[in-house]
């Protein structure tokens, strides 16, 4: 009788660690496969996707009269702009739109634009990307 508390610990920790093992296991591929934006499936479609560099150039007028409307700065005027034309950007984009800009000030301005109801974010760390949905 004294083994058998022993033994019922024994099968609860293979239990717990194989389920430990099984739920990583299925949150690993959880993760990994992520909704995704338009993922290239040849060396073609990447060397075409690099040699686009979102270029927008914007009066000031239009800039100072809609960061009035919308309560953003400029540069966040600017993003949104890039975004809605787009359609979808990743933080690549964003940081060769404005490559004198630290990547958590743009992660804190796409937070902002989140947070106003103009963009979403989907997937996170690299797989991150932000989809236009207008307000």
């Amino acid at each position: 009788m004294a083994n058998t508390p022993k033994k019922e610990n024994h099968v609860l920790s293979t239990i717990l660690t194989l389920g430990g093992i099984f739920l990583g296991a299925f949150l690993i591929t959880k993760l990994t496969h992520q909704e995704t934006p338009d993922a290239p499936l040849s060396k073609e479609s990447t060397a075409k996707k690099k040699e686009q560099k979102p270029e927008v150039k914007i009066e000031e007028k239009e800039i100072e009269t809609e960061e009035k409307i919308l309560g953003l700065n400029a540069r966040q005027v600017n993003i949104l702009k890039v975004v809605k034309e787009k359609g979808i950007v990743t933080p690549k984009d964003l940081q060769a739109l404005a490559p004198d800009v630290s990547s958590r000030t743009l992660r804190r301005d796409m937070d902002v634009l989140a947070k106003e109801k103009y963009i979403s974010q989907k997937g996170s760390t690299k797989s991150t990307f932000y989809k236009y949905i207008g307000r």
